[in-house]
């Protein structure tokens, strides 16, 4: 359960993701440093901590690519993003179109709603096992647990009605606070949870909602 958005900001993209996890997966994030000669550029990446388990959420290299993504879960053979090593090797690339080819290159494919952007492009992909939608993204845009584009729908919110309602309003919610955003602090601030937030806005509840699982915002 999370929520991702892109704008372009003066003369560069910014990406931004809130994790608000079912309850099995509220680990305690951390940002770790990728920088070993296995690694084409330094990297920091949003992950839970034990390396037993999934898995990355998402980062940016010292070229200034960055990635997030949500999950979309629409077949038992989906392989997710989240799986280490994936966005250790999406982040090798030096521009968000090289990014691109990057993932178009994972046999299989990787599973999930993303955003990929540099400082000068920004791309949007909904990914399930058969085929990857790309589209060049030039306004505000969001993505949350369903698609916008592919017909592929989430299993789980067959299983959970009230899952779907939750993307559906996040999608809307973040739509409506990301389009007046126009500075880095007007992202941090619709990324903190509503107590904290100024005029209580925050992408990671809604007004509806009594409480907020936040686990991390970058």
């Amino acid at each position: 359960m999370c929520t991702t958005a892109a704008k372009k900001i003066d003369d560069g993209w910014f990406l931004i993701k809130t994790r608000d996890p079912v309850s099995w997966m509220r680990w305690d994030d951390e940002i770790k440093l990728f920088n070993t000669p296995a690694d084409r550029f330094k990297k920091l990446i949003v992950q839970n901590p034990d390396p037993h388990e999934d898995g990355y959420y998402g980062g940016i290299n010292d070229q200034g690519v960055a990635f997030v993504s949500t999950f979309v879960h629409v077949a038992e053979n989906q392989i997710s993003y989240i799986r280490r090593p994936y966005i250790r090797l999406i982040l090798e690339a030096k521009t968000a179109n090289e990014t691109v080819k990057i993932i178009k290159g994972f046999n299989p494919r990787i599973g999930g709603n993303m955003f990929i952007a540099d400082k000068n492009q920004c791309f949007g992909i909904e990914a399930v096992p058969e085929k990857y939608l790309i589209e060049e993204i030039t306004h505000p845009a969001v993505k949350t647990n369903h698609f916008l584009h592919l017909a592929n729908r989430n299993l789980e919110f067959d299983e959970s009605p009230s899952f779907e309602e939750w993307s559906k309003t996040h999608q809307a919610r973040a739509e409506e606070l990301i389009k007046p955003a126009q500075n880095l602090e007007d992202l941090k601030n619709i990324l903190k949870d509503r107590q904290n937030a100024d005029k209580k806005m925050a992408i990671c509840t809604t007004p509806e909602e009594e409480k907020c699982y936040t686990y991390s915002a970058f």
